[in-house]
This record gives structure tokens, C-alpha cells and sequence, in this order.
């Protein structure tokens, strides 16, 4: 059986975890009231001006909308020489305060580079873009460490979240993160907009790392708006200003062959929309974060069954 949970990110509903903002306009309250309606069953924990400070708080409000904590998220600076201290510092922040909500997975990615953010989307294939072979073994190294932390003092699964605009977004970059990491320590966050972004095929992601992957982040990709990408080579920042994801089920990511074999692999942990509407209040006064969040859970449901 497909034992699944379905949430939704706050960063769909324009409120940006990396910053201390709000977009949308939505209290905390009136977020988590759209997400129970459009049939979604929890949410990502996040630290911005969006959540109340006060953890009771905030498990007050989702207990009273039968909703869950599905995952945090935590970017860290894995291949700096001598950090590892002042991350395990600041995970066990992230940590200490997501523990309480009896959820079971950590998310981890390395931070943004303003040089991978120039290239996202057309990485060099020859990997001149990326870390040299002494910052690839301190980034595993350094993330096996903080999987090792987070399973022992908190009980939580760590999956490594690759990303654009990082020094771990093309499938090369993650095969090898994950060939150089224990894969009883790090799993993987399967992200299909950023994978495919990445210029990765997320059906062949599936069947590859199938072990591996802990937490699933879905979103689609406008095949038009990414050739642009490439073509223009456009900066990831202007990217998201394009609006480049998709609803799921609009865009190019394969979801049916890619539900198939997450169903084959026997995959039961989140599965959690994570359109990134960065500014998209903003932008289109006509949009609406409810609809555009319903009609990638309708999606789910009408044609995924899920």
C-alpha cells in the first residue's frame, strides 16, 4: 500500500523561508485554514515572520486543523574550512525547536553561492563550477557529522536537499554527494523542480536512489520559461521572478512514470508541495496562492490517486 502523507510548503503560499518576510499577505492562521481546505494534511516548519515564535502555539493551531509538522529545513556552509562547529551549533537551534513536534525527518542543504546562482540551470558539465576535490570530502564529511548529530540527540533522519543555485544541483553533483556519504546517515530530499532544473531526469532519480530518498518535494517546471533560462542563461534570481514552476501536472516533470515508482519502491514518507512563489504576490495580483496550492493537490488526487 501507498502510505503517503500529502502537505504543502509555506514558501507556495509566497512566504519565504530564508527571510524574515511575508508576501501573500495571509496571517499564520489564515494560511494553515487554506491548507486544511484545499486537502492537505501538514506543513513544513519554518523560521520567519510568518510562524509564531511560541512552539504551543504553533501546535495549537495545526492540532485544531488536524494538521502535522511534516519537516524543517536548514542551510548550511558545508564545505567551509573550520565551520563544522558553528553548524552543529546552528543545527541543534533548528533542531531543539523541531523536535518537539514528533516528526521524524530534518532537511539539509548547503548554502547559496552568488556564483552557482549566475550558472543555475546551465551548470558546466565539466565541473569547473563547482567544489574542488578538498571542499567535496569537507562537505560530506561535514554532512555526515550533522546527519550523525541529528539522528543521535534528536532523532531525526537527515536528507540532504540539493538545490539551484548551490554547489549541489546537477544529477553529477548528487550522485556524487551521495556516493561520498554513508547512506545509513543521509538520505536524500528528491526535489522535482529543482532536479529537473538541474538538467536531471527525476524518473531515473526514482529508480537510482530509491533507498535513499527519506522526503519527496514536488513541483513542476514551465518547459518554455527554463529553455529561456538556458538560452538567455537568465540569473536564478530573475528565474523565480518568471514564475518558472509550475503547478503540478502544467509543466514538463514526468509525475505519472514518477509515482510509479515511488509505488514500486514501497516510498511512505512526505510528500510535500513546494511550488516556490517567491514574490509572486507581488507580481500577479490575480494569483492565488489557495488555487494555485488546490490545484496541485486536486492534481494529486484527480489524476495520481494519491
Amino acid at each position: 500500500m501507498f502510505k503517503v502523507k500529502v502537505g504543502s510548503a509555506p514558501i507556495s503560499w509566497d512566504a519565504y523561508p530564508s527571510h524574515n518576510r511575508k508576501n501573500s499577505g495571509l496571517s499564520f492562521e489564515q494560511m494553515l485554514d487554506a491548507m486544511a481546505a484545499a486537502g492537505y494534511e501538514g506543513t513544513e516548519l519554518e523560521s520567519n515572520a510568518l510562524f509564531p515564535a511560541d512552539s504551543e502555539t504553533i501546535r495549537a493551531a495545526l492540532d485544531s486543523r488536524n494538521l502535522q509538522v511534516a519537516s524543517s529545513y536548514v542551510t548550511l556552509p558545508l564545505a567551509q574550512e573550520g565551520a563544522l562547529d558553528d553548524m552543529l551549533e546552528t543545527l541543534d537551534i533548528v533542531c531543539t525547536r523541531f523536535s518537539r513536534f514528533n516528526a521524524s525527518d530534518i532537511r539539509i542543504a548547503c548554502t547559496s553561492s552568488p556564483r552557482r546562482l549566475e550558472v543555475a540551470g546551465f551548470v558546466a558539465a565539466d565541473g569547473s563550477d563547482g567544489w574542488n576535490d578538498h571542499e567535496w570530502q569537507r562537505a560530506a564529511k561535514a554532512l555526515e557529522a550533522v546527519a550523525a548529530r541529528s539522528m543521535e540527540r534528536f532523532n531525526l533522519r537527515a536528507g540532504f536537499h540539493h538545490h539551484t543555485g548551490t554547489f549541489v544541483e546537477t544529477p553529477a553533483e548528487v550522485a556524487r554527494l551521495m556516493e561520498m556519504t554513508d547512506p545509513e546517515l543521509v538520505g536524500l530530499c528528491l526535489d522535482t523542480g529543482h532536479y529537473h532544473y538541474g538538467g536531471g531526469d527525476v524518473v531515473q532519480a526514482a529508480a537510482e536512489y530509491a533507498d535513499r530518498i527519506w522526503y519527496v518535494h514536488l513541483k513542476d517546471v514551465w518547459p518554455e520559461k527554463l529553455e529561456r533560462v538556458r538560452k538567455e542563461r537568465i540569473h536564478m534570481s530573475h528565474a523565480w521572478e518568471m514564475d518558472v514552476f509550475a503547478e503540478l501536472g502544467l509543466g514538463c516533470v514526468d509525475f505519472p512514470a514518477l509515482f510509479d515508482l515511488l509505488r514500486s519502491n514501497r516510498y511512505q514518507g512526505w510528500l510535500v508541495v513546494e511550488q516556490d512563489s517567491v514574490g509572486r504576490s507581488a507580481r500577479d495580483n490575480a494569483w492565488s496562492p489557495f488555487e494555485s496550492a488546490k490545484l496541485s493537490r486536486d492534481y494529486l488526487r484527480d489524476v495520481l490517486r494519491v
